[in-house]
């Protein structure tokens, strides 16, 4: 009997030929940030020759200091978050504020992390400026910090000089509650300030570390968030006004004073020190690309324009689901 392999097209034997010497299947390299849409790693998925090589050198091996230095802003912003936790009941108890309304005034701290942190996320994925995507949003929340936590210590000087200004007295009830109200808005506008810096601060950390230094850069994180509580809980327990009488003339003054300059300094480092990857390089964001947060996968389309550095994540992120 013939060979069944006899009848078939000139074109189908070279087919199967071209499969048997086909070279072995290579492992998946785990620390390439990219994956090709068949699970090859060894190419990069763009075109682009200068991209891959950017990717590439994105993915060189950083210094301890480079690490230090992307994740110091964590450390600043966690100095001001435990001075307004360990310092700021006590500060909205001496203006007046009842013990049970204080539950309802700290719910703000996760209350506004749960709609903030996406939504800043989103905006700073989409973010198409030169400086890069998440610098303006670091700035702009520690600029945002800093000002709500002066404005919070002096709250009561603020709030009773501009109703003077209309006769009202000082020691009225009204004032006394108008104050109160003043400095609870404080806080919540407080939290939202904090939780856009650290939205920000986590993803430029994602986005500047190598993907074998994940672990290094959040365990360098961390250790600053450690240092950042040590450094606020100690100074709460020092007689500030007697050594920093200049800073203001109550510890809670002296404390936001301090917490701001910790802040602006972390963040000024990291910014200036750190280059992000310039994001006009991904395109403009398409409003009709962007995937859902509870859609299963994106499509092909989709994940053509996403960042190169994202299109591994999405990959797997799809695959799991």
């Amino acid at each position: 009997m013939a060979s069944s392999s006899s009848h078939l097209p000139s074109s189908s034997r070279e087919d199967q030929l071209r499969v048997s010497v086909q070279e072995p299947d290579r492992p998946i390299n785990e620390n390439s940030p990219l994956l090709s849409a068949n699970g090859d790693s060894s190419r990069p998925t763009s075109p682009d020759a200068d991209d891959a090589d950017a990717i590439d050198e994105s993915q060189e091996t950083k210094s301890f200091w480079y690490l230090v230095l992307l994740a110091l802003g964590i450390g600043g912003l966690q100095l001001a978050w435990s001075v307004e936790l360990s310092n700021g009941s006590p500060y909205l108890l001496s203006l007046g504020l009842s013990k049970s309304l204080m539950a309802l005034v700290w719910i703000a701290g996760p209350l506004t992390g749960t709609l903030v942190q996406p939504y800043v996320g989103m905006l700073s994925d989409n973010c198409r400026l030169r400086w890069g995507k998440r610098k303006p949003f670091m700035v702009g929340g520690a600029l945002a910090t800093i000002v709500s936590l002066l404005f919070l210590s002096w709250t009561k000087e603020i709030v009773t000089g501009f109703l003077g200004l209309f006769g009202a007295d000082p020691q009225s009830a009204g004032v006394q509650n108008s104050v109160i109200v003043v400095a609870v808005i404080g806080i919540y506008v407080l939290d939202f300030a904090i939780n856009t810096v650290q939205a920000a601060i986590r993803a430029f950390m994602v986005d500047c570390a190598p993907a074998h230094q994940q672990e290094a850069v959040n365990a360098m994180a961390s250790r600053l968030t450690g240092i950042g509580n040590i450094l606020g809980y100690i100074a709460g327990n020092l007689d500030l006004p007697k050594y920093l009488w200049f800073l203001g003339d109550t510890q809670f003054k002296i404390l936001c004073a301090i917490a701001c300059v910790a802040l602006g300094s972390t963040i000024l480092l990291s910014t200036t020190a750190i280059k992000e990857r310039d994001p006009r390089q991904d395109g403009p964001p398409h409003r009709s690309d962007r995937v859902s947060l509870y859609s299963s996968s994106p499509s092909s389309s989709q994940l053509s324009a996403y960042p190169l550095k994202s299109r591994r994540y999405a990959r797997c992120s799809s695959s799991v689901g």
